[in-house]
């Protein structure tokens, strides 16, 4: 598990232990989507048999995920803020190729769950601002975006459901066993 570098002492992001926690927990979901996302691509061609290359394009946010850790150790907001917002950023992107019937919408939940968590309370501004971007997508998204760029039958979109919905359910209940976990000193 990567390490965030202490905060120093009367750094404004350093309330109690507990942003440290906050900001390692969001530093391992960057890792663990980072070394999940090159299997994206093949979960697609197992499932459907096509669409391949098309799901390359959710590698595009994998660097911006690896670099999270990275500049986490200059100021813990970058992880704690960084996850959500590529997640909402993927969110859309996988929209995009796989259509709304494909359930990716439904990454939107580990987004709110991490924004809710992983965002100090006296980050309110940013956790409700987070929390708007992830209404809009959700609201918006349907009616905005059209036809997805894959051309997905009505069986491959619901294979992907499953697929996503699997993927949402156990990015979750990671996301809350992390945050559940006692805090080390």
């Amino acid at each position: 598990m990567s390490q965030v570098a202490p905060l120093k002492d009367g750094d404004p992001h350093e309330v109690t232990g507990t942003t440290e926690h906050r900001a390692q927990v969001a530093v391992t979901l960057c890792w663990l989507i980072a070394a999940n996302k090159p299997f994206y691509p093949v979960y697609i061609w197992w499932l459907t048999g096509h669409g391949t290359a098309l799901a390359c394009l959710m590698l595009l946010s994998m660097p911006a995920f690896a670099a999270l850790p990275l500049l986490a150790r200059k100021n813990s907001l970058w992880a704690r803020l960084g996850v959500p917002v590529l997640g909402i950023a993927d969110t859309v992107l996988a929209r995009l190729i796989f259509g709304s019937a494909s359930g990716v919408e439904l990454f939107l939940v580990p987004c709110a769950l991490l924004a809710g968590l992983a965002i100090k309370p006296d980050e309110q501004r940013t956790r409700w601002s987070l929390m708007a971007a992830m209404a809009l997508v959700a609201l918006v998204a349907p009616m905005a975006y059209g036809k997805p760029l894959g051309d997905w039958t009505a069986a491959e979109q619901a294979a992907l459901y499953s697929l996503n919905l699997y993927s949402v359910t156990g990015l979750s209940a990671f996301i809350l066993w992390k945050f559940c976990e006692p805090v080390r000193a």
